[in-house]
C-alpha cells in the first residue's frame, strides 16, 4: 500500500472510486495493484482550501510515497524504493515538465499532477554477461576508484574483470620529466601510484592492461628531445632503456600494453594503400601534426640506408616483445572507425610492421602487431555500429535508410562493424580500449561547455531545454528535451554490443573509459552508461541485455570460428582410409552437434563449446597403420 505525505506527516491510505486504482506494474507472471490514498477531512472545523490530486502510475516492481491531495503551494515529498534486484527509473510528469527526473519533492501547482515512474530489473553484472564473448573493463582514475565503501569501488567490484590506468602508467607519469638527468640523461623512476593500482587490481582478482609505453603525448620532453633525446641514436637508446624498465618492472603483472598511442594524424578519411604510403599520415610528417618522436628519429637518419622517421614504432614494438615476450602487443588509437582512411591507413602500417618483423624474426611464430585498439570515444549521430547491407553481419538491424541518429544508421566507409572486419580480415584482434559514447555533435559543442562543475545529468529538470550552444544546433528540431538523448545513446550501445558480440571470436576486451558521466574525461558530453549519483542510465540496460532493447529474439553470437573449424573438418579425408575408425566416428559425432548449434543457434557458451569439442576430436585424429607387406 502506498503512503502520502502532506506537510509534516503522512496520511491514513483510503481506497477511493474506480478512477484511483491507476498505478500498476506487470511482473513475468503477475500483476499487482498500487492503490491510492483518499483525502483526509479538513481540521478542526476549519473550511478547506481548494486541493488538487497527486496521482502515480508504477510500471515494474517497488514501492512509492506521494500520492494524495495537496494544496497549491504545498511541497509533495516523493520516495521511491525498487524491489530486491531492481533499480529506480525516475519520474515523469506532463503537467511538471519533467522527463526522467530524479527529484525528492515538489512544490504544488494549481491543478492535478499524473507521476508516471518506473521500476526495472537492475543490470546484470557485465564480466558475468560477457564472460563467454570478452573482458570487460573500466579505468583507475585515483585512490577513489578502490577506496573501501565508495559506490565507485562496488561498482568495480560488480562489473568489471579488466582494470586500465586512466593516467598512472603513462609515461611522464612513472618518468617525470624533472627525472631525467639533464646533463646525463640518467633516469630515475617513480612507480608508487602505478604499483598501489597494480596491486590492489591484482589484490581484488582482476586484470591488468598496460596505457601506454610510447606516446607523443604526456611523455616527458627530455626522452626524445633536446641534448639528452634529440638524435635518433639518443632516442631510440632512451626508448628502449625506458620499455626495458618499465616492462621488468611489471614483468607477470600485465597481460597487455599498448605499445604505441594515436601516432597517425587525425581527420584522414580515404587512403588507398595501393597508392598511398601510410609513413606519410603520422604526426610529425608532410601531413601535419607533431610528435618528438617522429621528429627525434628524422633528425640523423641515414636515408641511404633506409632509415625513416616512421621507424619509432617499430622499435617500440620489437623492444616490448624483446622484453615482456607474455604480453599482448596493441597499437592504439581514436577514429579507427574511420576504416575507408584513418582505420585502412593504420591497418596497413600493422601489417607491414609485421611482414618486416617476420623477415627479421623468423624463429617468433607470432604477429609482431597482434592487436589494434579502438579508442571509441564516438560521438552516438556520428558513428554508426553497422555496416550497410553490403558487408553487415547483421541485416536484422542495420537500415541503409536509416538516418545518421535514428536506430540501424550504417556506414560501409566509416562503422565500428567496417573497421573490425578490416583488421580481422588482417590477422588481428581487436581492443576497444577507452568506450563513451558522446551525445553532443563536436569536441565543444557541450551546452555546458568543457567545465566538469557545469556538468548535469541528462535528467536534470533544471537544464531540460538545454540542447544547443551557440552554432551547436544538432539536435535542435530532432528532440525537445535532452532526456531524450538517454534513449538514443542507449539505442548506439545496445548496437555497439551487438556488433561486438557478431565478432566477439576476435575481440579481446571492451573497456569503458570512466565509471559515471560526472567522472569522465568529457563528463559534460554525458558519454557513459551512469548517472552522476551512480544509477542506471538507459545506457546500462541497453549494454547488459542488447537483444532486448533491439527486440531480437534470439541470442547475438560470434559464429565465425564454428564455421572455419566446420569447413577445415570437412575437408579431410573421413572415410576411414587415412585415420582410424575410433576417432573419425568421434570426429563425425563432434561434427553433428556443431552443425546442429550452427543451425538452431544458442547462447555463446554452447558455440564455444562445440567449436572447442570439434577442434579437440580433429586434433585426436589417429592415422591408419599402414597394411603389413605380405610374406
Amino acid at each position: 500500500m502506498l503512503s502520502a505525505r502532506r506537510g509534516e506527516g503522512a496520511r491514513e491510505p483510503v481506497l477511493r472510486d474506480g478512477r484511483r486504482w491507476v498505478a500498476r506494474w506487470t511482473g513475468a507472471a503477475t500483476a499487482v495493484v498500487l492503490a491510492a490514498v483518499g483525502l483526509a477531512g479538513p481540521a478542526q472545523g476549519a473550511v478547506p482550501d481548494e486541493t488538487f490530486e497527486v496521482d502515480v502510475r508504477v510500471q515494474g516492481r517497488g514501492t512509492v510515497t506521494g500520492e494524495g491531495s495537496y494544496e497549491a503551494g504545498e511541497t509533495v515529498e516523493l520516495t521511491a524504493t525498487p524491489a530486491r534486484s531492481h533499480v529506480w527509473g525516475g519520474w515523469t510528469s506532463a503537467e511538471l515538465g519533467w522527463i526522467g527526473a530524479r527529484v525528492e519533492s515538489f512544490t504544488m501547482p494549481e491543478g492535478d499532477v499524473v507521476l508516471d515512474t518506473t521500476f526495472r530489473r537492475q543490470m546484470a553484472p557485465l564480466k558475468d554477461v560477457y564472460r563467454d564473448h570478452f573482458d570487460v573493463g573500466n579505468i583507475w582514475s585515483g585512490e577513489r576508484t578502490y577506496a573501501p565503501g565508495s559506490p565507485d569501488s562496488a561498482l568495480v567490484e560488480r562489473h568489471f574483470d579488466v582494470m586500465t590506468a586512466e593516467n598512472a602508467m603513462k609515461p611522464d607519469q612513472l618518468l617525470p620529466n624533472d627525472n631525467i638527468d639533464p646533463e646525463t640523461g640518467d633516469f630515475t623512476f617513480d612507480f608508487t601510484a602505478a604499483d598501489a593500482f597494480v596491486d590492489e587490481t591484482l589484490a581484488r582478482g582482476m586484470t591488468v592492461h598496460g596505457h601506454v609505453l610510447v606516446w607523443h603525448g604526456q611523455s616527458p620532453p627530455r626522452i626524445n628531445s633536446g641534448t639528452t633525446g634529440g638524435t635518433r641514436e639518443l632516442a631510440r637508446a632512451n626508448m628502449e632503456r625506458y620499455i626495458e624498465q618499465v616492462l621488468t618492472h611489471f614483468q607477470g603483472r600485465t597481460v597487455s600494453w599498448d605499445v604505441v598511442n594515436e601516432a597517425f594524424v587525425d581527420g584522414l578519411e580515404e587512403f588507398d594503400p595501393a597508392t598511398q604510403d601510410w609513413r606519410d599520415f603520422l604526426r610529425g610528417g608532410p601531413n601535419g601534426g607533431s610528435s618528438n618522436w617522429y621528429t627525434a628519429y628524422a633528425n640523423g637518419l641515414n636515408a641511404s640506408a633506409g632509415e625513416h622517421p616512421a621507424d619509432f614504432l617499430y622499435d617500440a614494438f620489437v623492444f616490448a616483445r624483446t622484453y615482456a615476450p607474455e604480453v599482448r602487443l596493441v597499437y592504439n588509437d581514436f577514429n579507427v572507425f574511420q576504416s575507408e582512411g584513418k582505420g585502412e591507413a593504420i591497418v596497413a602500417m600493422a601489417k607491414d610492421l609485421n611482414a618486416r618483423y617476420a623477415v627479421d624474426h623468423p624463429e617468433d611464430p607470432r604477429l609482431l602487431v597482434e592487436t589494434i585498439g579502438l579508442q571509441s570515444h564516438n560521438y552516438i549521430n556520428q558513428t554508426p555500429a553497422f555496416a550497410c547491407s553490403d558487408h553487415t553481419r547483421l541485416p536484422g538491424l542495420s537500415d541503409d535508410a536509416a538516418e545518421e541518429w535514428r536506430p540501424g544508421a550504417c556506414s560501409d566507409t566509416a562503422s565500428v562493424e567496417r573497421s573490425l572486419q578490416l583488421i580481422i580480415e588482417a590477422g588481428m584482434t581487436a581492443d576497444i580500449s577507452e568506450l563513451d559514447l558522446q551525445v553532443w555533435e563536436a569536441w565543444n559543442g557541450q551546452p555546458e561547455g568543457d567545465d566538469r562543475a557545469a556538468y548535469r545529468d541528462l535528467t536534470d529538470p533544471t537544464v531540460a531545454d538545454r540542447i544547443s550552444r551557440d552554432e551547436f544546433t544538432y539536435w535542435v528540431g530532432k528532440i525537445s528535451n535532452r532526456a531524450e538523448l538517454e534513449a538514443i545513446q542507449a539505442q548506439r550501445f545496445a548496437e555497439y554490443f551487438a556488433v561486438y558480440k557478431t565478432y566477439s571470436q576476435d575481440i579481446n576486451r571492451v573497456t569503458f573509459w570512466g565509471l559515471t558521466d560526472e567522472l569522465s574525461w568529457r563528463s559534460t558530453h554525458n558519454p557513459l552508461i551512469f548517472n552522476s549519483d551512480f544509477s542506471e542510465k538507459l545506457g546500462a540496460a541497453a549494454v547488459a541485455d542488447p537483444e532486448r532493447w533491439l527486440g531480437v529474439r534470439t541470442p547475438i553470437t560470434d559464429t565465425s570460428t564454428l564455421e572455419e573449424t566446420i569447413a577445415e573438418v570437412e575437408a579431410l579425408d573421413l572415410r576411414g582410409r587415412t585415420y582410424t575408425g575410433r576417432s573419425v566416428a568421434a570426429v563425425k559425432k563432434a561434427l553433428h552437434r556443431a552443425e546442429a548449434v550452427l543451425a538452431r543457434g544458442g547462447s555463446q557458451a554452447k558455440v564455444n563449446a562445440v567449436t572447442a569439442a570439434l577442434a579437440d576430436a580433429v586434433a585426436a585424429l589417429e592415422l591408419r597403420e599402414p597394411p603389413r607387406p605380405r610374406s
